[in-house]
């Protein structure tokens, strides 16, 4: 089979899944997606700030795995930290892997989030200091996956996380919550919680298959459960590299989203690997890079609500040969 043949048939089938993710949402989920209605639709800054309290709370949610979440939230928090916010990183994936990097390679001891959740422990007796001035850690452990299945049959089980957190979340600027990829009462728990839900979209030709499926879980965590005001407030394009894979996946989203679609992409980098492995952000360990300078990036769109200092969708059109370069 031939490369450009190869090549066309792999575009046919992300198309398809493109065409499927617009037919639930027009079914399923009427008037969530962005030009569809506000659920799905970066709003102004007064909407994205709780009138009660000055804190923004943002989730790194998918429900497809390798998308670098835990990356985001770890580097995100990080650079909000830099710019003098106090962040709050709170681990929701019971494999821990945010804990382990920002514990320096050490497991979590209890109290942890699993505790806090299931009423043995308090949310402010649980988050722990981490190296870096103005970050703080609510750590997991692998008992946050028996945590998640003992809440099904306690009272308030959605609730449980957004009751913990609202009693310390007025000493942070942000609250930043790293999560899992499965479909979980834990990351109900996150969505009854935040107000920004931030997707992370790798660049294979299976990227959009999960997404029809959290927007619809989205849709319904703000219909029926206590925060109205949920959203997601942006797709993040990650692990991008200079091939015709890549260049798709972006065109199509770029198309599809406009800019609810972040004009900064996150390059495939294995200075970000390194840094994990070194138990440090990238910001840290390779400030330089193109990894790092991404994030920084990043988080000045998020901090503007994803519109460039010259207009919003000004960087809509930059090609991937543009933002990633050799690490």
């Amino acid at each position: 089979m031939s490369q450009r043949f190869q090549g066309s048939r792999e575009l046919g089938i992300f198309g398809y899944l493109v065409a499927g993710v617009l037919w639930f949402h027009r079914t399923k989920a009427p008037g969530s997606f962005r030009g569809m209605g506000p659920k799905f639709k970066r709003q102004g800054a007064d909407s994205l700030i709780r009138e009660d309290l000055n804190m923004r709370s943002m989730a790194w949610l998918s429900e497809k795995g390798g998308t670098g979440k835990t990356t985001s939230a770890i580097n995100v928090a990080a650079a909000l930290a830099r710019k003098k916010f106090r962040v709050l990183l709170v681990d929701c994936d019971p494999q821990a892997n945010t804990s382990f990097v920002l514990l320096g390679g050490h497991i979590a001891e209890p109290p942890t989030l699993a505790h806090v959740l299931i009423g043995q422990g308090e949310a402010r007796d649980a988050i722990r200091k981490t190296r870096y001035d103005r970050l703080d850690l609510l750590p997991a452990d692998v008992t946050l996956a028996d945590a998640n299945l003992a809440l099904a049959v306690e009272l308030g089980r959605e609730r449980r996380l957004k009751v913990a957190l609202e009693s310390v979340d007025r000493d942070y600027d942000y609250v930043v919550l790293d999560t899992s990829p499965q479909r979980s009462l834990l990351n109900v728990n996150v969505m009854n919680y935040v107000q920004d839900v931030y997707v992370p979209v790798d660049p294979g030709i299976f990227s959009l298959s999960g997404l029809g499926q959290l927007q619809a879980a989205v849709a319904e965590v703000a219909r029926f459960l206590d925060n109205p005001n949920l959203k997601i407030g942006g797709l993040v394009l990650t692990r991008m590299q200079r091939n015709n894979v890549c260049k798709d996946v972006e065109n199509q989203l770029r198309e599809l989203f406009g800019d609810l679609v972040f004009p900064t992409m996150i390059p495939h980098s294995i200075k970000i690997e390194e840094a994990h492995g070194r138990f440090v952000s990238v910001l840290d360990y390779a400030p330089k890079s193109p990894g790092a300078q991404a994030y920084v990036q990043l988080v000045e769109e998020i901090l503007n609500h994803g519109r460039e200092a010259n207009g919003p969708g000004a960087a809509a059109d930059r090609t991937v040969a543009e933002t990633v370069h050799a690490a």
